[in-house]
């Protein structure tokens, strides 16, 4: 039975969890995976270049299997191999750093790649409600110009569908409307639905008077309004 003493007396090798949750995105299998961890322990106790032998013993792995196993970690970039001079001497070792530099990488993509699905989504769920508030699907011209204030004008889908329910407010369902919204809002400086409300709230103070400062519901905030200005 291991002794408690046994158990501490033989270390521990930490790492993080980022390597378990992602070396296999990283192109790498369980074999080496384990023999990334190997190095990384003998690293850990001060053997920066262990023998390979003995790293095959305690795997149970053929030398060859060994070699071939460094090689591809070095081919996948997640271990280096560095000479360096200590005591005018040169001595090889190995650096770990690489795999934490490519996790940090793939971390970057991946919240990129979320960004940019969560963007698509958004687009998407924009031009179902045109077709929506339209009663009808949108033809070639009116996908290209709803496009074109995405890429060209830069709208954000947001400010676009509140230009659309405006316009659907005031029924007046044209693109020239919606596009009359959005470059005065624009010139305002409105770019989210909280600006839009803000905006609202002070045409309203504006135009309220005195006598008529009661509990009534204010009533829509007309496309002419928008286009107006003060």
């Amino acid at each position: 039975m291991l002794a408690l003493e046994d158990y501490f007396a033989a270390g521990q090798t930490v790492i993080s969890n980022l390597i378990l949750d992602h070396y296999h995105q990283l192109g790498m299998n369980s074999d080496e995976l384990i023999f990334w961890l190997q190095l990384y322990r003998h690293h850990e106790q001060g053997d920066n270049f262990p023998d390979l032998n003995q790293i095959a013993t305690e795997m149970g792995l053929a030398q060859q299997k060994v070699f071939e196993l460094l090689n591809q970690l070095v081919l996948k970039q997640v271990i280096k191999i560095e000479t360096v001079v200590v005591d005018n001497k040169q001595q090889d070792h190995y650096l770990f750093t690489p795999i934490f530099e490519k996790i940090a990488q793939l971390l970057a993509q991946n919240k990129e790649n979320t960004i940019q699905e969560g963007q698509q989504q958004e687009i998407a769920q924009m031009f179902q409600h045109f077709q929506q508030e339209f009663g009808r699907p949108l033809s070639s011209f009116e996908y290209e110009r709803i496009a074109q204030w995405l890429e060209e004008d830069k709208y954000s889908p947001e400010i676009i569908i509140l230009a659309l329910k405006e316009a659907v407010l005031n029924n007046a369902r044209s693109l020239q409307y919606i596009e009359s919204i959005l470059s005065s809002w624009r010139s305002k400086n409105i770019q989210s639905g909280q600006d839009v409300a803000k905006e609202k709230q002070h045409y309203q103070k504006q135009k309220t008077k005195p006598a008529d400062n009661d509990n009534r519901e204010l009533s829509p905030y007309s496309l002419e309004n928008w286009l107006k200005g003060e």
